[in-house]
């Protein structure tokens, strides 16, 4: 790789080979430094190896041939080095710092981070607001040789996910993506005004959730003894699709929002993205009498006549805990309907709810028999963190990790399911890649690996003074939303610019202006 020569960071240092390697053995390789995102050497294959052969050029060797998924996976957040300049002297490594201290060593209200991207930020004030101002080393130019962004500033206000919406469809914000789907209608009702300061512009329906089961039987987790039993009849088929099958998922999308906006996920890859085949898609629908036969036929019997199945042989009332995310109003929704509709299928099913990063910790951990959770980009983009489709790693799988023992105990589709995928990773042949994707989505929903619940579109929400945001610009591809439209190339005409800017005629670390040098 040939990094662009002449490049800097917003402070003038170059941008070179020594911050790539700074990153690559000094965060990446190093086990106790989490970079952002999470990004570890499995991330870029495994026995992968990184070195610079000059200032400007680094050497990548892989063990696979054409690894394009690794790419895309540096393409987005994982590998994202930072100013060695500044970080390195506070490393472990390179000081006497400890490794928290050098978690902890430029806190928020440390101002004019030097960064690569068009805008650096120059103010912070605590749960309110962050400044940022254009970076005067921005490497890009439009085509006539002008030096981008357009824009001199951007705020970041903090805000709750339903006030950030409700506060683009009123005007006093600029850009957000509209994905809590209980406030379509109001937000579309608003925008169809004349008077509308903003307009939304749909997509296709690429944001759904699943119901996963977490189906370690070897110890990731460390369950208990009921646990346990949960998990292993999470690996059962016929458990699968009893509860696939007795979740009413038109009921689902509706109790979100009315009108055509929720459709039926049967799970995988969504249908309004490029490699999705609808002949390769198996559907089990709803049907409660045949749901409640499979858990019949597997020994689950409601021994006790409590209304609760009980496990084989007189066992425990079946009881399953299920993870689901507080901080949006969606994922809790869709949680008590699963629960509700567990119910009639005689499986007591108990709410985890957690806070964000709370949940996180626990999904991570394996502690979790069910799990409901929004699709992450590999059912969108597929090209990108293709390797979290199956369990191709030992810790890959949002639900299938390695156990105790360091291995994980693959079910034999799952098997099929990780060849389908290092294929596609490996070749590069588009109509190969068509077919892989068309086994890997047939065996997904042919054995169940996740419980599809509902899938919805999302809509950019755009201020209609910004002049050139395209129709029809998604609001997720490979980056969401106004990473998506490439922001630095956006521009406000004259005539409507307003006074908004916080820190006119300013340059970040300018002496007397935005922020400390």
């Amino acid at each position: 790789m040939h990094l662009i020569e002449g490049a800097k960071w917003s402070d003038g240092d170059p941008f070179d080979a020594d911050d790539v390697m700074f990153y690559w053995d000094d965060a990446i390789m190093d086990s106790n430094v989490s970079p952002l995102n999470g990004g570890t050497p499995e991330t870029f294959g495994v026995g992968t190896t990184l070195e610079a052969l000059d200032p400007y050029t680094i050497k990548w060797t892989f063990k696979e041939v054409r690894p394009t998924q690794y790419l895309y996976a540096m393409a987005y957040g994982t590998f994202c080095p930072g100013p060695s300049h500044i970080l390195k002297p506070q490393h472990p490594k390179y000081s006497d710092n400890t490794y928290e201290q050098f978690k902890n060593a430029f806190p928020p209200e440390y101002m004019n981070m030097p960064v690569m991207g068009a805008w650096v930020p120059v103010e912070y004030r605590p749960d309110d607001i962050v400044v940022m101002r254009r970076n005067p080393y921005y490497w890009k130019v439009d085509e006539n040789g002008n030096q981008l962004p357009y824009l001199n500033e951007m705020h970041y206000r903090l805000s709750t996910w339903a006030d950030r919406d409700v506060q683009a469809v009123a005007g006093s914000g600029d850009f957000s993506n509209l994905e809590q789907a209980e406030s379509y209608v109001e937000a579309l009702r608003r925008s169809a005004e004349d008077t509308a300061p903003a307009r939304l512009q749909f997509g296709a329906r690429t944001i759904g959730y699943a119901l996963e089961f977490n189906l370690s039987a070897n110890g990731w987790g460390e369950p208990d003894a009921r646990g346990q039993a949960i998990h292993e009849l999470n690996r059962n088929l016929d458990f699968r699709k009893a509860v696939s099958i007795a979740i009413d998922r038109q009921r689902l999308g509706d109790s979100l929002v009315r009108g055509p906006f929720t459709a039926i996920y049967p799970g995988g890859l969504y249908a309004g993205t490029a490699y999705y085949d609808k002949a390769s898609t198996v559907y089990y629908p709803y049907n409660l009498e045949a749901a409640n036969a499979l858990l019949d036929g597997i020994g689950l019997i409601d021994t006790d006549g409590n209304g609760v199945r009980n496990l084989p042989d007189g066992g425990a009332d079946v009881e399953i805990t299920l993870l689901a995310n507080t901080d949006y109003a969606t994922d809790t929704n869709l949680a008590e309907g699963v629960i509700a509709m567990m119910e009639p299928l005689g499986l007591r099913v108990i709410a985890n709810f957690q806070a964000g990063t709370s949940r996180d910790d626990m999904q991570q951990a394996g502690q979790f028999d069910w799990h409901v959770r929004r699709q992450g980009a590999e059912v969108v983009s597929v090209v990108q963190g293709t390797t979290f489709l199956a369990p191709t790693g030992p810790q890959t799988s949002y639900f299938h990790r390695a156990g105790t023992d360091g291995t994980v105990d693959l079910l034999p589709f799952e098997q099929e399911l990780v060849d389908a995928v290092n294929a596609f990773v490996a070749t590069s042949d588009n109509a190969e890649r068509v077919e892989l994707m068309k086994t890997f989505q047939h065996t997904f929903t042919e054995n169940v690996y996740s419980v599809g619940l509902t899938q919805y579109p999302g809509a950019l929400i755009i201020n209609k003074r910004f002049a050139n945001i395209p129709a029809g610009a998604p609001i997720f591809m490979f980056n969401w939303a106004e990473d998506n439209i490439i922001r630095e190339r956006v521009y406000v005409p004259a005539d409507t610019q307003g006074d908004y800017e916080l820190h006119p005629e300013t340059l970040p670390g300018e002496p007397g202006g935005a922020g400390p040098v």
